[in-house]
């Protein structure tokens, strides 16, 4: 039997596309209003609330602060992704999510030099889709290395 295309999950941030592997994503979660608390923040780690995520509070991360992005994105209208990591799931913010495509369809980008100087710490790699360049989400520069299940 042949085996299923690995397939990536594409969100944005202000205008930016960024890419993740499906198999880090536990859930997506659409409607965060009453369910994320930003009162809980330790902006020093990234976390900017904490999230009721079956019966637990786990810790939610803006990667726009860390990549100095602007959104223009309503905190009710944001999508949270909760992601598994070796210490336990975590959630991301995101402005949205554009949806779900075989890893196939991506091409491999190389990074410009002056690039790869300035953003060493938030990403290292870029993939076109549709010739549009996109990040490669790394999830243990945001938050804990990452446990994939297989």
């Amino acid at each position: 039997m042949a085996q299923a295309a690995a397939k990536k999950l594409i969100f944005r941030l202000g205008e930016v596309g960024f890419v993740l592997d499906l198999a880090c994503i536990v859930e997506v979660c659409e409607h965060i209003v009453d369910t994320v608390d930003f009162r809980k923040t330790d902006l020093d780690s990234g976390i900017v609330g904490s999230l009721l995520f079956r019966r637990t509070l786990i810790p939610v991360i803006d990667p726009t602060l860390r990549l100095e992005l602007s959104s223009s994105t309503a905190t009710g209208d944001k999508v949270v992704l909760v992601l598994r990591s070796s210490e336990g799931n975590w959630a991301l913010l995101v402005d949205q999510v554009s949806g779900v495509c075989s890893s196939e369809r991506f091409q491999p980008c190389e990074l410009p030099p002056l690039l790869k100087q300035t953003v060493n710490r938030c990403f290292s790699q870029v993939e076109l889709l549709d010739n549009e360049p996109m990040i490669i989400f790394e999830p243990e520069r945001y938050y804990g290395p990452p446990s994939i299940a297989v």
